[in-house]
């Protein structure tokens, strides 16, 4: 059931804290189309959209929009497509500082249904290129941010040594596990967070998610493997917390979603706001929905995500009509 959303919402803050996020930056093919084929057929495409994208890249921009200092540690191709990465980072102010240039650009395939609806495909490329070297060259920035944001589209092992090399650091260390992996139990217990969708969250403790009663059975068995918190993202169905023993419900906003393209990633760098800014899980929960809806009502990844303006605005728009949050 949708209710009013928290009147805290009213006056958003800029903040000052550093993030860094060690991830993939690929460039997006998008195509609008009424149905996958089946095997062996052939069928028309609506539209052809192109733009920057990658997990790291998308959560980079995510928290950079919404005014946080933000860096990028990754890999791109030494081509057209990465020079085009590395630009869109800096536009939407992200310090490209840390992304290395290595043999071709990783690339993902997306082919939107019109529900919103997405089926994506990853060519690793250079992202897989990455090395601990980069890492080390990286420290000096890494090791001064107040939050450190890592996926699973770079090699594992890199997230494994940048964690043992931030022990006796004080960041927040945040774990998007997705394309879902198997997480070794003491990597897993230097994290903070984790923030995972059902399928991830599923794969992790080898059950299926029904409903909101399954994924916070889900979520509290996976909290014990972290410092703090686990977040499970359910779609239109909304999210899941637990943190501190407690478990949190919050709805989605009720918005027409067109595609759903890079609304997690927008909804990670959302979360970190609210972090940042001292919100409680229920609040920031709200906030990244709000963020996690804007992106989802426009096409493309990183092209849809909002600015903090642009959410103070939808917020104060809606918070009295019946696009609400929970």
């Amino acid at each position: 059931m949708a209710v009013a959303i928290s009147t805290y919402l009213g006056g958003l803050t800029m903040s000052s804290k550093k993030v860094v996020v060690i991830g993939s930056l690929n460039y997006d093919i998008n195509v609008k189309q009424e149905r996958m084929p089946q095997k062996g057929e052939t069928c028309f495409g609506n539209e052809l959209i192109l733009g920057a994208g990658g997990k790291g890249s998308n959560q980079a921009a995510a928290c950079a929009l919404l005014g946080l200092d933000t860096a990028m540690v990754g890999c791109v191709g030494q081509d057209l497509f990465g020079a085009f990465l590395k630009n869109e980072l800096r536009r939407n102010g992200v310090d490209v500082t840390y992304v290395k240039e290595r043999g071709s650009s990783g690339t993902g395939l997306v082919h939107v249904m019109p529900d919103g609806d997405y089926y994506s495909t990853v060519i690793k490329g250079a992202n897989y290129l990455l090395t601990e070297e980069d890492i080390d060259e990286a420290f000096p920035v890494i090791s001064e941010a107040n939050y450190v944001i890592f996926q699973q589209e770079i090699p594992h092992h890199l997230m494994e040594y940048t964690l043992n090399k931030l022990e006796g650091h004080d960041a927040i260390t945040i774990l998007n596990n997705a394309p879902a992996k198997k997480v070794k139990p003491e990597t897993l217990a230097k994290i903070d967070y984790l923030i995972v969708n059902e399928t991830e969250a599923s794969f992790m403790a080898e059950e299926t998610i029904e409903d909101f009663a399954g994924a916070a059975k889900i979520g509290t068995l996976l909290q014990k493997s972290v410092r703090k918190g686990v977040v499970i993202t359910l779609g239109e169905k909304g999210s899941v917390a637990i943190s501190a023993g407690k478990i949190y419900n919050c709805h989605p906003c009720l918005v027409n979603a067109v595609d759903a393209t890079g609304a997690g990633d927008s909804y990670i760098g959302a979360f970190t706001y609210g972090l940042s800014t001292d919100m409680g899980m229920q609040e920031n929960m709200e906030f990244a929905s709000a963020v996690s809806a804007l992106t989802v009502m426009n096409y493309g990844g990183q092209s849809s995500f909002p600015n903090l303006k642009q959410v103070q605005d939808y917020i104060t728009s809606n918070k009295n009509s019946q696009k609400l949050i929970s």
